[in-house]
């Protein structure tokens, strides 16, 4: 039960990243528990996707009663939208592969392998972003087909996409760092419902106490409350030295996880 509360510490503190920098707070949650080895991964994928879902309303909750939203909705909906249909997608990809593979370990690895591959390559784009040259896509359909291909892949990881969704939102949509982080929550809600309505009504639940559920999404709650109070008092340089010190962390824990779940460590 100790391990449990450790659980919820974990969600509290990733779940500030949300009203900070635009991070699901998954990317975090999950493979942080993984290396606990506490709870099996389609349950840490489950209470994570959870998690994202419960902070990224409670934030865009918060901003649209104190008018304080940035989010175009107009120019977002289409990328939320395929965001949505992508996360449908992405947990299909998942279970399938799950059944099909008798090593549970083994999916554990793949996602921790794409995982530090993606956060590299997103890691080196904020360093040289000042140098490279971004986009403005403003056509519906290419945006829905940008947000699909996101979000199927952030719901096979079983992660909100936080960290990655703001840098596809800088880099195809020439975002401010602020903005970005708010459009990127607007984007996460959307994902992460598909992927649990998926999961509630076709895809099945993996077995977890009622506890662990609410405490997860009171810790989510409390991280979205604080982090929005954080967030008001910094700039967006602030917010890209978070940003780049969370990819550093993501990095770290994923070899970690890699190496476990291959059985190096």
């Amino acid at each position: 039960m100790s391990e449990m509360y450790l659980v919820f510490v974990v969600a509290f503190l990733a779940s500030l990243l949300g009203p900070l920098c635009g991070i699901g707070g998954g990317v975090i949650i999950k493979p942080v528990v993984d290396a606990m080895g506490i709870l099996p991964v389609a349950v840490v994928s489950f209470l994570s996707s959870v998690s994202v879902l419960t902070m990224s309303l409670a934030t865009l909750l918060q901003n649209a009663v104190s008018k304080t939203s940035t989010i175009k909705v107009r120019s977002m909906l289409p990328v939320a939208l395929g965001s949505a249909a992508g996360g449908a997608a992405g947990k299909i990809l998942f279970n399938l592969l799950s059944q099909n593979l008798h090593d549970r370990e083994l999916v554990g690895a793949y996602q921790a392998a794409i995982l530090i591959i993606l956060t590299i390559i997103v890691f080196i784009y904020t360093l040289k972003r000042s140098s490279l040259r971004s986009f403005r896509i403003g056509r519906p359909l290419a945006s829905a087909l940008i947000g699909a291909a996101a979000g199927a892949l952030w719901s096979f990881l079983g992660i909100g996409g936080g960290p990655f969704n703001l840098a596809i939102l800088m880099f195809f949509f020439s975002m401010d760092s602020k903005p970005a982080a708010q459009a990127s929550l607007f984007i996460i809600a959307f994902s992460q419902t598909a992927s649990l309505l998926y999961s509630v009504f076709l895809g099945g639940l993996p077995a977890f106490e009622p506890f662990m559920l609410a405490g997860m999404c009171l810790a989510a709650l409390l991280g979205s409350v604080i982090g929005r109070q954080i967030a008001r008092r910094i700039d967006s340089h602030a917010v890209d030295v978070l940003y780049r010190c969370a990819l550093v962390l993501i990095i770290l824990i994923c070899c970690y996880n890699f190496a476990r779940f291959c059985g190096i460590l």
